[in-house]
């Protein structure tokens, strides 16, 4: 076991890449978590459903093709038996776990994107990023804030926003806890950078929703996430 901590690892999957797959296992069972959820978003591919059940780890199939991450890993967070959990994409590679949560999130630190230091709901607005994946937090608070079981949003960072918003306390990774595998042929990187900035404004347009914030406030956020729209990565410069 990692420490004391009772960390549950949840992998969402459907139809990875087998060797990521496996990688990607191995990564999270070198760490010696609390347990290991696989959550199968019902996949087709035979091979990769007999390797997750080979797995020794936990493996649970959703009641149907949800088509996101949101429902997997909804339902991982429920089944966990752990106090806290961790998010792994089933292509990533998962480098270290927290040894010790002074608070309910644990940050983690991703290769390619931004550090999660000094991170707000206006800094991730002007710069939208993973920041779930790889992070540790408390099973209470994934079961406050589920991700949005809907489409044509980044559930991973509306569920940030939220987590920042409510002004959770939160401790972060200095040196690179997971690694992101940018596929050529995956749904992200299929996106053109313009359709990647609608969906973050409706991403933030479902957050003023979520959390009920005011029409003053909701334009001042939905400005920025405008910003974004125009300016891309260079927003940050803008303010």
């Amino acid at each position: 076991m990692n420490s004391s901590l009772r960390i549950s690892v949840v992998i969402p999957f459907y139809n990875p890449p087998a060797k990521f797959f496996i990688e990607a296992i191995r990564s999270v069972k070198k760490l010696n978590p609390y347990e290991i959820i696989l959550v199968d978003d019902c996949s087709s591919n035979r091979f990769v459903i007999e390797l997750a059940k080979a797995s020794n780890c936990r493996y649970i199939k959703t009641p149907y093709q949800s088509g996101t991450d949101a429902l997997p890993f909804n339902i991982g967070i429920k089944e966990a038996s752990g106090d806290y959990i961790c998010r792994v994409d089933a292509d990533d590679i998962l480098l270290s776990l927290p040894k010790s949560m002074p608070y309910d999130i644990h940050f983690g630190n991703i290769d390619r994107v931004r550090s999660p230091q000094g991170i707000s709901v206006e800094n991730l607005i002007l710069l939208p990023r993973a920041i779930i994946s790889s992070s540790t937090i408390s099973r209470d608070l994934l079961l406050k804030y589920p991700y949005f079981e809907g489409i044509g949003l980044y559930t991973d960072v509306l569920c940030a926003l939220r987590l920042l918003y409510n002004n959770h306390k939160f401790t972060f990774s200095r040196e690179i806890s997971y690694i992101y595998r940018k596929r050529a042929n995956s749904i992200q990187s299929s996106k053109t950078n313009l359709k990647h900035r609608l969906t973050h404004i409706q991403t933030v347009s479902q957050f003023a929703q979520d959390e009920n914030i005011s029409a003053k406030e909701a334009i001042k956020y939905l400005e920025l996430a405008m910003m974004n729209l125009k300016y891309g990565r260079k927003a940050l410069k803008m303010i």
